[in-house]
């Protein structure tokens, strides 16, 4: 159930009319000084809320009234304006989708690249004979690959060397602009 409205119909329809107004001049610069003095005179001049003929207590109580709508219009005026919600979905420069359809990975490192490429003919001969010297397990084996493929890599002529440097630096090219990193 929606909160009770504490304007009229008349009322809101006043300041639906004052709504462009406040958004126009007054919303780039958030400037309202010039703004709610006269909005606020106006407001009261066609629904007065403080009665002329009243004592000093009860002004008082009209005063703290006053207050209190004064604030009620700014606040009003704020929620049907507020430009960091309203052009929020404008600025925005990718879709909920950009994350399902560019997947997150991480860029591979040139040893990485070198066992791509040489696994069969270099590293896995070398991992097939560790295994079957000292029983090693799954986990191992992999460790012993990227151990392996640093390994060869260093040891490798200066031609393989560039070849993979020219791979990894052409990944980093293309990885840059259509996905995320995780560094």
């Amino acid at each position: 159930m929606p909160a009770a409205r504490w304007t009229t119909k008349e009322q809101t329809e006043w300041l639906q009319e004052c709504l462009p107004q406040y958004m126009s001049e007054h919303l780039k610069d958030k400037d309202y000084s010039h703004f709610w003095p006269v909005v606020i005179a106006e407001w009261f001049k066609q629904f007065p809320d403080i009665p002329t003929d009243s004592l000093l207590v009860e002004q008082n109580i009209a005063v703290g009234e006053a207050k209190k709508k004064r604030k009620q219009l700014q606040t009003w005026f704020h929620w049907r304006a507020n430009a960091s919600k309203k052009n929020h979905s404008l600025k925005k420069e990718s879709t909920v989708f950009d994350d399902a359809l560019l997947p997150r990975r991480q860029a591979k490192s040139e040893a990485e690249i070198y066992a791509d490429i040489y696994y069969d003919e270099c590293i896995k001969p070398l991992v097939k004979a560790e295994e079957e010297a000292w029983n090693v397990t799954s986990g191992k084996c992999i460790t012993l690959s990227r151990k392996f493929s640093k390994e060869l890599l260093e040891d490798e002529d200066e031609e393989v060397k560039s070849q993979i440097r020219e791979i990894y630096e052409q990944q980093w090219k293309t990885h840059k602009k259509t996905a995320k990193t995780i560094f």
